[in-house]
């Protein structure tokens, strides 16, 4: 009987660290999230500095951050993956990632994301667009599904979208980057390393209240679509080709052959109806995706045309649907914008070393802190590049698709400039892309039609022990990334985030400004343009990094705004970027008051002043300085 006892005590013993190691992926998870619920409930907003979200993280979110990551390098080290645990341990580092910001800071970040809400409200109100008055307006297309959204659940305006806008859309791209990850080509550990990578290396902040982020979303419902409807035939060539060149050079020239551009070198599951019922579905995505957002379709257009090259688009018509529907919206729904506007579509072709300077030099400027922002993301960007390439020479493949959609869309960028943000457009589009080719790196597969150009090491003791450090390589290099994007992506919320303070100086504003009358600012920086499109002007003080402050006064009491608001956020863009003193406003202010200005409203982090002669006529507040009391002004 004792012996019967002891051998069940044994066994229990035994269970336990199994059981534990079974267990401790959803341990790191739930961790994590307490973790990160402590980091959200103790950050301070108003502490944050040059550095950014990452000024005011403690402790808890480095440690949450990294007991997620290694949960999810346990769980896909597992001899036998659970998709689950690792969907969920990925939801839990998403919210890491994109989800932190919108819950510390007290608004909704990016002027733009407040101005798309003006132009949402302006719908609302008219029922149409606004002609004329913006060329963002030529693409209406998100901006009148976001107002029929915003009627349907009974509210008065777009606002209550904005704050957490960018979780809920990073959300919503996994869905269809689980679809790519499983029929891009790679194995189902690369896929979710892949998808890990995308996570944790997408610092380009194009998921905020905007056009793109749901432009971006139709893109890679079309590519995970066209990848899971059609897969490469294999196919067999006559004879072998002398060397290794040559029989590229062969290949490559049957790729453009007729055969191939007719769609005839893929196979499919999916019977015709589904196909038919395919094209019906992409259509509608079609025409809202060129009535959304004018650089989207285009990268549709590169991104079907690689898929049907490398033998995983089966119907070319829907290459030719999305020419047709992009040009033809280009042609008529936003001829008001490209007429006269020829040369600013145009005008940028070719010209690599102005592009080159626009999207890369002139942001390599400001103070140190932000300095280390912008280099940091410039090096993340060229390892994740670099790790691309080495996975694009260990993988074997049944086509070069994942490569081709990588580098398709720098053909954008050979045509435009897009304001000096082509670049970093690219990168996005090419990302899902380029992460999973990183993945192969780690994890590469190894059969397919195409060898991988660099061996694989043979069976041994060297193999082994590759094999038993990648699993401790790739949690390192997930981390290291989270920790990267985590500085770089929320590296310019110092003026790019803003205070309640400041959206109650904007408010005030609005509720006390004229038809007709201006509003002056700084710079671009504050929570404006959601109320009054159309009917109240803004002027933006000219950017000059010599003699900035002398041209922001001058610029100023030369239009003559009726109202001018000077914040904290636009402070800071002009100590970060422009490298202006500490303080630098105060003495703004100081030349605007000596000037025919008076101070109206104050809170602690933004001041209202308006033009004295405005001041009288509409006989709303005395001429004596406000004072300040529970962060708003009273008289």
């Amino acid at each position: 009987m004792s012996d019967l006892l002891m051998s069940d005590t044994l066994v229990a013993s035994a269970r336990r660290p199994r059981l534990f190691m079974d267990r401790i992926d959803r341990y790191c998870g739930f961790g994590a999230v307490v973790l990160w619920v402590i980091t959200v409930v103790s950050a301070n907003y108003s502490h944050m500095n040059g550095y950014g979200l990452v000024s005011v993280l403690g402790w808890p979110y480095f440690a949450g951050l990294v007991l997620v990551v290694l949960g999810f390098g346990i769980e896909l080290s597992r001899p036998e993956l659970r998709h689950r645990h690792l969907l969920l341990l990925v939801i839990v580092l998403i919210v890491y990632i994109y989800g932190t910001s919108c819950a510390i800071e007290p608004v909704a970040a990016l002027t733009d994301s407040w101005i798309h809400s003006g132009f949402i409200q302006y719908i609302l109100v008219n029922g149409h667009p606004l002609d004329g008055y913006d060329a963002r307006f030529s693409w209406p297309g998100a901006f009148s599904m976001a107002a029929i959204l915003t009627r349907l659940v009974g509210e008065p305006d777009a606002y209550s979208f904005l704050r957490w806008f960018p979780l809920l859309i990073e959300l919503a791209y996994l869905a269809p980057l689980l679809v790519i990850g499983r029929f891009s080509g790679v194995g189902r550990r690369a896929a979710w390393l892949g998808i890990a990578f995308y996570v944790t290396c997408n610092w380009i902040y194009q998921d905020y209240f905007s056009p793109q982020a749901l432009a971006f979303f139709f893109f890679l419902v079309v590519i995970a679509t066209t990848l899971a409807c059609w897969q490469p035939m294999k196919l067999a060539f006559g004879g072998t080709q002398p060397n290794w060149l040559l029989d590229r050079l062969h290949r490559t020239r049957f790729a453009f052959s007729r055969d191939r551009l007719a769609g005839r070198h893929t196979n499919s599951s999916w019977t015709p109806r589904q196909t038919f019922g395919l094209l019906a579905v992409f259509s509608l995505i079609f025409l809202a995706g060129v009535m959304s957002h004018q650089l989207t379709p285009p990268a549709i257009i590169l991104v079907l045309a690689a898929l049907l090259v490398t033998r995983r688009l089966g119907r070319p018509e829907l290459l030719y649907l999305i020419v047709v529907f992009t040009f033809g919206w280009l042609s008529l729904g936003a001829s008001n914008y490209w007429v006269g506007h020829l040369s600013v579509i145009f005008g940028s072709i070719g010209q690599f070393g102005s592009k080159l300077s626009s999207n890369v030099t002139s942001r390599v400027t400001g103070r140190p802190t932000h300095l280390i922002v912008v280099e940091l993301r410039i090096l993340l960007t060229a390892a994740v590049f670099l790790v691309a390439g080495v996975g694009t020479l260990r993988r074997a493949a049944d086509s070069r698709t994942l490569e081709a959609l990588m580098l398709c869309p720098f053909v954008l960028f050979a045509a435009q400039s897009y304001g000096g943000e082509g670049l970093i457009r690219v990168v996005l589009f090419g990302l899902p892309f380029t992460a999973l080719l990183a993945a192969s790196a780690f994890l590469p597969r190894e059969t397919g039609e195409i060898r991988p150009i660099v061996p694989r090491i043979p069976s041994g003791m060297v193999s082994r022990l590759v094999s038993s450090v990648v699993p401790v390589a790739i949690t390192i290099a997930v981390l290291a990334c989270a920790l990267v994007t985590t500085v770089v992506r929320g590296g310019n919320d110092a003026y790019v985030s803003f205070s309640t303070g400041e959206l109650a100086a904007v408010n005030y504003v609005y509720d006390h400004v004229k038809t007709g009358q201006t509003v002056g600012l700084a710079n671009y920086y504050l929570p404006i343009g959601q109320k009054d499109v159309g009917t109240v002007a803004q002027y933006i003080a000219p950017y000059e990094p010599e003699n900035h402050l002398q041209r922001i006064s001058n610029g100023l009491l030369a239009a003559a705004p009726a109202f001018i608001i000077l914040s904290k956020s636009q402070e800071a863009y002009g100590e970060e970027v422009v490298g202006d003193s500490p303080g630098w406003e105060s003495r703004v202010e100081l030349s605007l008051l000596g000037h025919g200005y008076s101070i109206v409203a104050h809170w602690n982090t933004a001041t209202v002043l308006v033009k004295v002669h405005v001041l009288t006529a509409i006989n709303l507040f005395p001429t004596t300085t406000p004072t300040v009391l529970g962060g708003q002004s009273f008289w």
